[in-house]
């Protein structure tokens, strides 16, 4: 049986509780999430407000849990019987330690405040389900390293092989050909009318990258398509 509604805050109030997000930013990026979709913890990275890292400190003392390295940490060989994949990519956590005798399922999540999520992973799993907090991205690659068997690496750049993009490819917000054309245009003098009008081509490029992040999300978690038949498509093209 589910647990009752328990109160909470939301993700952004915690971060601006933390001192780590100030109002005007967490309005921006909310406007944002509206117009474009995806998990706020995610808009909130892509859009320069907070890091990963200090959004995974912020939340586990704001909320008293542990946090976790999942590129680092040493899991159980048989994690990925703990959990199914669908249920991983749906929402947004990873197994990481299971104790049979107390009925007690820890799971690593960006989100530790998303209580239906948590909830329902309880639900499914007949077990206590206790949050430890770990990034977004590394939720994503421990699931495409254990249940899929990918190779990852960490990195500060968008992952290619997990939001569309082909292998080899490497996206960064802060190094796209747009900011470097811009860049180079405010320290040649360039006019600026050019300087503005680049700035808003990077914004645009920006807000598609985080518009297909949010569409693949999106479908994963809503069960239309499977990471791993959208990873062999891809590969085949």
């Amino acid at each position: 049986m589910k647990s009752q509604p328990r109160k909470r805050m939301r993700l952004g109030e915690l971060l601006v509780a933390a001192g780590v997000l100030d109002e005007t930013r967490l309005k921006a990026a909310l406007a944002e999430q509206r117009k474009w979709g995806g998990k706020l913890g995610r808009v909130l990275v892509d859009m320069g407000f907070v890091s990963e890292d200090l959004m995974v400190k912020a939340l586990s003392k704001q909320l008293g849990l542990s946090r976790v390295d999942l590129d680092k940490a040493t899991l159980p060989q048989n994690v990925t019987q703990y959990l199914g994949v669908d249920v991983c990519e749906r929402y947004g956590v990873f197994p990481v330690e299971r104790d049979d005798d107390r009925k007690i399922l820890r799971v690593a999540t960006a989100d530790p405040t998303n209580y239906e999520a948590l909830d329902e992973v309880s639900f499914r799993t007949g077990m206590k389900v206790e949050p430890v907090v770990a990034a977004a991205s590394a939720v994503d690659r421990a699931i495409r390293r254990y249940y899929y068997g990918e190779r990852t690496v960490p990195s500060d750049t968008l992952d290619p092989s997990a939001y569309g993009l082909r292998d080899g490819q490497q996206f960064d917000l802060n190094h796209t050909p747009a900011h470097g054309v811009m860049v180079a245009a405010g320290r040649d003098g360039a006019s600026p009318e050019l300087v503005e009008a680049l700035g808003k081509l990077e914004q645009t490029l920006a807000a598609e990258v985080r518009a297909l992040r949010s569409l693949v999300e999106l479908l994963v978690e809503s069960g239309v398509i499977r990471r791993e038949d959208f990873l062999a498509k891809l590969r085949r093209k």
